[in-house]
């Protein structure tokens, strides 16, 4: 039975590999569900942090196709698919910061229980996919990025039930606005991060 460098047979490998592979396509199926459910509620709501949440659903949807494609690839096309992640997760955090000062501007008041309640439900739905993801998550840039995004929202939807119960309590709108300014100052520190990691490995020569 053939080997690896690494001691580990390619049968070893292989069912690796589809393990990886299952748990990347349960993690889609989780984010691209819950965008479609958050951006209804957070749309209905008017919730800056559940939108901004929703978005990144769908970017880490995006993400997680690009990791799946990348899944048995050479290490650099795994470290360019980790590179893109970090861009799109860097594109986010600018949007999430336009779509918030919109919010600020309209002034409308969040409806605090379904902020809540959603935030909530994506919390457990994030805890979920960090799960499938987190023994991979040392693997390479590629998953590592995506396991950084899938952490950032759930830290963003535990922040997003906060400031729900803290709307509900004051009856004003700045714990929402506050959420989503963290949450995208998060993103954006996470993306740069891992675009300087993955930059510094594409800049080195390609291993014979």
């Amino acid at each position: 039975m053939a080997e690896s460098c690494c001691g580990c047979s390619d049968s070893d490998l292989s069912e690796a590999s589809g393990a990886q592979g299952r748990a990347l396509i349960a993690a889609l199926v989780i984010n691209a569900v819950m965008f479609v459910a958050e951006m209804s509620v957070g749309l209905w709501a008017h919730s800056s942090a559940l939108q901004a949440d929703s978005v990144d659903m769908l970017i880490d949807a995006v993400g997680l196709g690009i990791g799946l494609f990348a899944l048995n690839r050479t290490l650099r096309a795994r470290t360019r698919a980790g590179f893109t992640n970090a861009f799109i997760e860097l594109v986010l955090a600018a949007g999430i910061g336009a779509q918030l000062i919109h919010q600020i501007v309209i002034g409308a008041l969040p409806v605090a229980t379904f902020m809540i309640g959603m935030g909530f439900i994506a919390l457990v739905a994030n805890l979920a996919s960090a799960g499938l993801l987190m023994r991979y998550r040392h693997q390479d840039i590629n998953m590592r990025a995506m396991w950084l995004c899938t952490r950032n929202d759930a830290i963003g939807n535990a922040a997003t039930v906060v400031a729900g119960g803290l709307v509900l309590t004051f009856d004003l709108p700045w714990p929402d606005w506050i959420v989503g300014a963290l949450v995208a100052l998060l993103f954006a520190y996470t993306a740069v991060g891992v675009l300087c990691e993955a930059w510094g490995t594409l800049q080195q020569p390609e291993s014979v």
